[in-house]
């Protein structure tokens, strides 16, 4: 990947709208696995009305349908909120999150299996992010000619000191300082220390509760992004260098904008599927 500069003037706002895409990574496509990737883009009310954008990461050898299962209540959430008249973005988050999790629980391969969660939802100049796992949430404003990260939310990995503490305080091993190992059954890891479902991992401090931020949307606020870590964690790829593509692809339409970002992770890739939804501001 190269450098890319914006040029020119600072993205206009768009008038507010949502954009997807999904691929398949290369690693599943030749396994011939199913992509185990949901997003889900939502928008209710007009343009001072709901939108939302999630994204579910599977993991495990039935992660597709816990991603799948948590991506449907979230769906059916979020939207039955908003219709019974609910206003606030921070419970909107933290209630779809509550039946999702007690949804995912219930599936029956939840026990091994299991998907990060990450939903961002907007009402007016409200916003909410909610997030389990490594799924980031991107608030991307103008700086300049540009865009720049003004908020990422944090990845539930053993590099965060606060996340490594509660795995060591519940007796989790750690793995090669990148993976949480199950205390009991030595051959079950994960890379994440929040996710939906993976029940038989909560001993170790393992948790499914989301970390949710609320802000004002600003007037130099342009976009937020939310995808699965088959964007971000491509070789090159970073936040601010997502934030220059999306500058520049956000003067064609909003729908450039997930394309050009998964274009500049897949001439050869992306190596794990990868879903990019996002919504203008």
């Amino acid at each position: 990947m190269g450098n890319l500069c914006g040029g020119g003037e600072a993205p206009a706002a768009l008038e507010r709208s949502t954009a997807m895409i999904t691929l398949m990574g290369i690693m599943h496509e030749q396994q011939k696995l199913p992509n185990q990737d949901m997003g889900v883009m939502l928008s209710d009310g007009g343009s001072n009305g709901l939108f939302a954008a999630c994204v579910f990461d599977g993991h495990g050898d039935d992660g597709h349908e816990i991603s799948d299962t948590a991506a449907k209540i979230a769906r059916a959430e979020i939207s039955r909120l908003f219709k019974e008249g609910e206003r606030d973005v921070s419970k909107i988050v933290s209630e779809t999150f509550k039946i999702a999790n007690a949804g995912v629980d219930k599936h029956p391969k939840a026990r091994n299996s299991g998907c990060t969660g990450s939903i961002a939802v907007v009402i007016g100049s409200q916003m909410a992010s909610g997030n389990v796992g490594d799924s980031s949430i991107v608030l991307m404003s103008t700086r300049k000619a540009s865009l720049y990260p003004r908020f990422v939310s944090t990845d539930h990995r053993l590099d965060e000191p606060s996340e490594r503490a509660r795995i060591v305080e519940n007796g989790g091993i750690i793995y090669e300082d990148q993976y949480v190992v199950d205390k009991v059954e030595k051959n079950k890891g994960l890379m994440v220390t929040r996710t939906m479902g993976d029940v038989d991992m909560r001993p170790n401090g393992v948790i499914c509760e989301p970390e949710i931020k609320t802000m004002a949307i600003e007037q130099d606020d342009r976009l937020i992004v939310v995808a699965s870590d088959g964007l971000w964690d491509e070789d090159g790829m970073s936040f601010q260098y997502a934030c220059s593509v999306a500058s520049k692809a956000l003067r064609k339409d909003i729908h450039a904008v997930p394309k050009e970002l998964l274009k500049s992770v897949s001439q050869d890739g992306p190596a794990d599927d990868c879903t990019i939804v996002v919504i203008a501001l």
